[in-house]
């Protein structure tokens, strides 16, 4: 114990009873005893813990090393230093297969995020921002362990999961604003015509399904995100336009939550129902000679909806099937980006490894990726895009024949949609009956103004 430290005390002690004796009530002999032991214990007792504490830090083991020996050599043969340099100048290529970006989207995203992944320390030197993105990209590209990324890039399987947690959520945080448009009555009519041009559904405005991301279990879950596939996972619920970008998504519903429940409870589901979308009021088709509403398209797991156009089910009449078979040309838009995201960033291959929060901060940092993808080669001709080249979508040809996207021969099981499977669940809609006029309408429509091509699809039919 320091003397400073006692005489600071035994300094109190006296001014506490120079005051009481001024005041006329000195401090009774046997309560100044009590409080002098009561200080002597008090003091003896902090200095016990402060020896204690020095014991326990000089006996704690030195470490073996500061940096491992295998990491030692990171700017010689890590892949930030040796490879990735060599496949920029010479192979841009292999270059998109290793980051799933080209050099110059690459360039583009690092002076995004490079404000928020810089570090400063005078201790040792720092992971600069390019390798922190390149780190993550690579993770999120290959689908390998994060202990495979750390000797492929040199640095502790710690500092890559440090990394990747938060370079993911600063890749949300940088491209959110600028992938995901705000929602307005002219956006919506602008994505209706784009489904009516490419997909020939008038007055669609969205496609909507939702995607099992499987997961290692979660640490004192339990089984909150056993799905009826037998695993474990989150669910990434999303609204689809016509070039298979995404509208909405929404990241973190658990596997085990009922597929009408996810859109439901989704942000999305909440501002439909309350009819916040801000969609634009219903227009006149001339061939119907009636109103029809801006809709969005899914399966039967969804709620039929004024809004919502799910296809019929059970006994089917001729029309009925016609209407099923155009409903699901511009469905499926949303079931190619959930393949063609799976396609391009395998880390949905396989159960990721990682706590509830980076899991999201994966699934909302690819599908914004995603999106940032298709905007730079909107303007490319097809035969020059490197994400989403011809042919890797599903396709129509000219004769109404489905030629399916490359992106299927990359994943032999079939997709992982949540609303797949289930879609004969009945879910109660208050407000049916008009629902089911809108669809009508929409059928009729169809037989008015038919493709040439639907009926050759039902030669049993008609």
């Amino acid at each position: 114990m320091s003397s400073r430290r006692v005489l600071h005390i035994i300094k109190c002690f006296a001014l506490l009873c120079l005051r009481r004796e001024i005041e006329g009530d000195p401090l009774p002999a046997e309560l100044q005893r009590s409080i002098q032991r009561l200080s002597t214990f008090n003091l003896l007792r902090r200095e016990r813990l402060r020896i204690r504490n020095l014991v326990r830090v000089l006996k704690k083991k030195e470490r073996r090393w500061w940096i491992r020996p295998v990491f030692l050599d990171r700017k010689l043969a890590g892949a930030w230093h040796s490879l990735i340099p060599v496949m920029r100048e010479f192979d841009q290529d292999a270059h998109f297969n290793f980051l799933r970006m080209t050099p110059a989207s690459f360039d583009w995203l690092l002076d995004k995020v490079s404000p928020f992944l810089t570090k400063c320390s005078i201790r040792r030197e720092t992971i600069s921002a390019g390798e922190r993105l390149a780190v993550t990209l690579r993770y999120l590209a290959s689908g390998d362990s994060q202990v495979s990324i750390s000797y492929l890039f040199r640095i502790s399987d710690s500092a890559v999961s440090n990394i990747v947690l938060e370079t993911t959520a600063v890749i949300w945080f940088v491209l959110k604003d600028e992938v995901f448009e705000p929602l307005s009555k002219e956006f919506w009519r602008k994505k209706a015509s784009e489904f009516e041009a490419l997909w020939n559904f008038p007055m669609c405005v969205g496609a909507m399904d939702g995607k099992h991301c499987f997961v290692q279990k979660f640490p004192m879950r339990g089984s909150e995100c056993y799905n009826y596939k037998f695993g474990h996972s989150l669910i990434l619920f999303a609204v689809c336009d016509a070039k298979y970008k995404f509208i909405v998504v929404d990241a973190g519903a658990r596997g085990r939550e009922s597929d009408g429940g996810v859109f439901e409870r989704s942000d999305f589901g909440r501002l439909f129902n309350s009819h916040q979308l801000q969609l634009p009021s219903s227009v006149y088709n001339s061939t119907l000679k009636s109103s029809l509403p801006y809709v969005f398209t899914g399966d039967n797991a969804f709620p039929l909806d004024v809004h919502l156009m799910t296809p019929y089910d059970d006994s089917l009449k001729p029309e009925e099937i016609v209407f099923n078979y155009r409903l699901s040309r511009a469905r499926r838009v949303v079931e190619n980006a959930f393949g063609i995201l799976a396609a391009r960033f395998r880390i949905f291959r396989s159960n990721i490894i990682g706590s509830e929060t980076l899991v999201q901060n994966i699934i909302l940092a690819t599908t914004a990726l995603h999106n940032y993808h298709l905007i730079r080669e909107d303007s490319i001709p097809p035969k020059q895009r490197v994400y989403l080249p011809a042919g890797f979508a599903d396709v129509y040809k000219s004769n109404g024949k489905l030629k399916k996207g490359r992106w299927r021969n990359e994943d032999k099981t079939s997709e992982r949609s949540i609303f797949k499977t289930l879609v004969n669940q009945e879910i109660p809609n208050p407000d049916d009956s008009t629902a089911s006029a809108v669809r009508n309408k929409f059928m009729e429509l169809f037989i008015l103004d038919p493709l040439p091509w639907q009926y050759d699809e039902l030669p049993d039919i008609f």
